[in-house]
């Protein structure tokens, strides 16, 4: 038997789902693994990382180039968690044979603080349940690392070990984006087997002694406030994205649930709560191509992006306009002041269905900045 058809047999019954990027050496094992194919490999591990916050295990198939596209999610889940097992599995072109370039994904390992298994062709098999053992004990993506002449060996059995899922964790609501990153380095300490820092012990709001938050005269104050109350109403939660979004983590908001990067949270968010907060940069940035993504596969999702033509949290740079680029998703706009909010946010939140876009524009107010509030 072929090597990589035992892999493929295992990646099916380690994990609950799986997505790709095709793409030598990795294409074959791929389809046999019916795995469901994304525009880019960003993406894949968006959805895959999604999928973990709702209880299912994922496998994420992509050749070495594709690494570097998903890398930005990669580093962020290392510094926020994740709860059912995410793996990798990276094939690597040794011999130059469909690719432009020769990649070790080994590396990244390094860059990301995450486990890399790296099986001979008799270990294939039992790879993927070691590497998602190894993502739940560490809440962290794993990554196996294969090349061609191990996935077209010959092997003589297919023994797979038992599966037992496990289950990590999203980081704690009241750590501060530099204790997340201390959280992470204990996790990764223990991970390399080397000594943990005595009294180290991650920075919360209360310990740092305050929180940030929207500035004084936001616009989009009331709504935060609305989804605030229409999430907890409903029992749910949104997925937010890098920038002004991210506020709505901390106090006195808290209706997030997990951040993965810039442009992340549509994705994400299309395989857990089905609701996205963005601003318009993000979507920009990244986030337009896992609209694209979700609107060919009628996927659904309440995405609200907050347009307000500035980069907020980086000096206030303009943001071009998004509106001719996503006229095909055919959105809801709405000034922040509308009095239709409400509304149009509680009809998005519990019905749900399709791709749902709200765009809610406001001005930043001039001369301000993020208000710092004591614990």
């Amino acid at each position: 038997m072929k090597a990589e058809d035992g892999f493929a047999s295992a990646v099916l019954h380690g994990s609950d789902v799986c997505f790709a990027v095709p793409g030598y050496p990795v294409t074959d094992l791929a389809e046999k693994c019916g795995a469901e194919y994304t525009l880019n490999e960003k993406i894949a591990l968006e959805y895959a990382l999604g999928m973990s916050l709702s209880g299912k295990r994922v496998v994420v198939i992509v050749k070495n180039a594709g690494m570097n596209t998903l890398s930005d999610p990669l580093v962020s889940a290392t510094y926020q968690g994740l709860k059912a097992g995410v793996v990798i599995i990276a094939g690597d072109d040794t011999e130059v044979r469909g690719s432009q370039t020769r990649q070790d994904s080994r590396k990244y390992g390094d860059v990301a603080s995450v486990p890399v298994l790296e099986p001979t062709s008799d270990d294939l098999c039992s790879s993927v349940e070691a590497a998602m053992r190894s993502s739940e004990t560490y809440s962290r993506v794993a990554i196996i690392r294969v090349t061609p002449a191990v996935l077209d060996a010959g092997i003589l059995d297919v023994s797979l070990p038992e599966r037992r899922n496990g289950y990590g964790i999203v980081f704690p609501d009241d750590l501060t984006m530099k204790g997340r990153c201390e959280y992470a380095e204990t996790i990764t300490a223990v991970m390399k087997q080397k000594l943990i820092r005595e009294n180290t012990v991650p920075e919360t709001f209360a310990s740092r002694g305050h929180y940030r938050t929207l500035c004084r005269n936001c616009p989009y104050k009331p709504l935060f406030s609305i989804l605030k109350n229409t999430l907890l109403q409903n029992n749910t939660a949104a997925i937010c994205d890098t920038g002004c979004s991210l506020l709505s983590k901390n106090p006195p908001f808290c209706f997030s649930h997990a951040n993965y990067g810039l442009g992340s949270s549509p994705a994400v968010a299309a395989k857990s709560t089905k609701i996205a907060l963005m601003g318009d940069y993000a979507v920009l940035h990244s986030g337009l191509n896992a609209l694209i993504d979700m609107y060919e596969k009628h996927g659904s999702l309440f995405c609200i992006i907050l347009k307000n033509r500035k980069l907020g949290m980086t000096g206030g740079q303009d943001c071009p306009d998004i509106l001719p680029y996503l006229a095909r998703f055919t959105p809801t706009v709405v000034s922040a002041d509308d009095p239709r909010l409400e509304e149009l946010i509680e009809k998005g939140v519990t019905e749900n269905t399709g791709l749902g876009i709200l765009v809610v524009e406001g001005e930043c107010p001039s001369g301000e900045n993020h208000e710092t509030i004591e614990c």
